[in-house]
């Protein structure tokens, strides 16, 4: 992993900051609330697009990293981890936005209604006996991994970061810690906000998960050009 930082430190602190103002939405009123919290509405939107994003810049990392002069030095199996995420975040977006279903006013088909636990064309609200299936669980597997555990051992236990570094991408450790930052805030803000939320179309719970995974998604676009940048340095040292 390359010990500068590649993304300037400033970007790190506004992220920080934008993930903080994020949460006070939850304490700002109604017209705020029916702005941000809704389906197809602002925190929903901003996790679409930013998914769709990770993924366009992970497709790249993947065609750069089969370049000649690159796929003989970037052992196959960290290349289909690029494609793998790629191709991981395209599916998140496209469930972020039940695959357009709302755009072009799709009608969920009736095997599919039945069995999914808000009536779209999604895969991750597909209820079996009671239990959705845990998509949403394994976003969080990705991150702690890839994020926080990796960077951590990498940045402690160097044979483990030479060896590790040959199948998958490490990223800088402060973006592991934006996660976290994330992740308790939206511990915080269900006991700060709850007496101030007041929008009864969404629930409180639920509105902090949308802005919670909104934010993971965001910051899935750092991770994802910090892996990008990561790879093109290789590329310039390779040359």
């Amino acid at each position: 992993m390359n010990k500068n930082l590649i993304i300037k430190p400033a970007v790190y602190w506004i992220t920080a900051f934008y993930v903080l103002l994020t949460f006070s939405t939850l304490g700002l009123g109604e017209k705020v609330a029916a702005f941000a919290f809704p389906e197809d509405h602002y925190f929903e939107n901003v996790g679409a697009i930013s998914l769709f994003v990770a993924s366009i810049i992970f497709f790249y990392t993947f065609f750069l990293s089969r370049k000649t002069q690159l796929s003989g030095r970037i052992f196959w199996v960290k290349q289909l981890v690029y494609l793998g995420l790629a191709l991981l975040f395209l599916f998140g977006g496209g469930e972020e936005i039940s695959w357009g279903q709302r755009i072009f006013n799709l009608k969920t088909p009736d095997a599919l209604n039945e069995i999914n636990a808000q009536g779209e064309i999604t895969v991750h609200n597909i209820s079996i006996m009671g239990h959705k299936l845990p998509f949403e669980s394994e976003f969080d597997v990705l991150w702690l991994t890839m994020a926080v555990l990796i960077p951590l051992g990498s940045m402690f236990v160097k044979p483990f970061e030479r060896f590790i570094g040959k199948f998958l991408p490490v990223v800088h450790w402060w973006i592991g810690l934006l996660f976290l930052f994330d992740y308790g805030l939206a511990k915080i803000a269900k006991i700060i906000f709850r007496t101030a939320y007041t929008y009864s179309r969404v629930p409180f719970v639920q509105a902090v998960q949308e802005v919670k995974e909104s934010n993971y998604e965001l910051l899935f676009v750092l991770f994802a050009v910090f892996i990008l940048l990561d790879l093109k340095r290789f590329e310039n040292d390779s040359s």
